[in-house]
């Protein structure tokens, strides 16, 4: 545990990691989402569109939820607010990610966690939200990032843009502490100070592009049924199983098309059209809910060289 060349103790640092591991855990046994949620405890159950939240805001949420993996962080000052925004976007969770989500704490106590699909967290005293970038940016999946103080939906790049920033940072990173760990007379403190300076210059988060018909659709049929009933609870499920379905669909086309991987995919246009996802926001949620089940689906479509959401943009338009 000691580099007696240089007189370095990591136990320092491997308690801090640990420390924070510890309070993860802690905070889950006690503010841990149910794996069975409540729609009644949820936007879902209001009597019209808008009681809770504008419309547009809620399917923006919701959509942007989708198209990034079922991973989001709800930020915001009232903290019953964020957590029924929380329950909201659970529901279109499975029963074990829901054991990964978290609720927010009303004290404000609670900081962002890497790995968590959705977490609740209060802004500070001063209506302030520190954004901690290293641990966003290493999460499994792209993160959605919504505000319920001012309306607003913000969302990281699809899979494989995500995938490609985080192996920058950690090349980046790596060099950064193999630089600080030469140094002569190198320290713990050092080696974190290293760490939390190095910060690249990239925008994460970006405004959701990208128009759905699936969600939008949901939303506008969902609130035309009575309220407090099962009949919400049960359109919910078929409109789950319809994603899951086109899910395993675009995979299996996919598969067909590719002999299973052997071949590059180059029929994204016929896809689009073939399982009607010619819609950008429809195709995006279908692909992150197969990329749970197949990883690293989408740098197998979109293929190589990398493209940035942009290029990305420009390339499904001149389909």
């Amino acid at each position: 545990l000691q580099d007696h060349r240089q007189g370095f103790d990591i136990i320092p640092v491997l308690t801090s990691e640990i420390l924070a591991i510890m309070n993860l855990l802690s905070s889950m046994k006690t503010h841990s989402v149910p794996e069975d949620v409540d729609i009644k405890d949820t936007v879902l159950n209001d009597d019209d569109i808008g009681d809770s939240c504008h419309e547009d805001f809620l399917h923006k949420a919701i959509s942007s939820h989708l198209q990034t993996c079922g991973c989001s962080m709800v930020v915001g000052s009232n903290p019953d607010k964020v957590n029924k925004i929380v329950l909201t976007l659970c529901l279109f969770l499975t029963p074990d990610e829901r054991k990964c989500s978290r609720l927010c704490h009303a004290d404000g106590s609670f900081k962002y966690d890497t790995g968590l699909f959705v977490q609740g967290l209060l802004k500070d005293s001063t209506g302030s939200f520190v954004l901690p970038y290293r641990q966003v940016l290493y999460s499994p999946f792209p993160t959605t990032h919504i505000d319920v103080d001012i309306n607003t939906v913000k969302q990281m790049p699809p899979c494989h843009e995500h995938m490609y920033h985080q192996r920058c940072y950690e090349r980046a990173e790596l060099g950064t502490l193999w630089k600080a760990s030469s140094e002569e007379h190198v320290t713990p403190d050092s080696l974190m100070q290293a760490n939390d300076s190095f910060t690249p210059d990239l925008n994460i988060f970006q405004d959701v592009m990208h128009k759905d018909t699936l969600v939008k659709s949901f939303i506008d049929e969902v609130f035309l049924l009575k309220p407090g009933l099962s009949l919400r609870s049960v359109y919910l499920s078929h409109f789950l199983l319809l994603l899951h379905r086109k899910s395993v669909t675009l995979l299996r086309y996919i598969e067909d098309e590719t002999q299973k991987g052997k071949k590059p995919f180059r029929s994204l246009k016929n896809l689009k059209t073939d399982l009607d996802l010619t819609v950008e926001g429809d195709l995006n949620i279908v692909m992150a809910m197969a990329e749970k089940l197949r990883a690293g689906l989408h740098s197998f479509v979109f293929g190589r060289p990398f493209y940035t959401s942009v290029q990305e943009r420009d390339l499904l338009m001149n389909f």
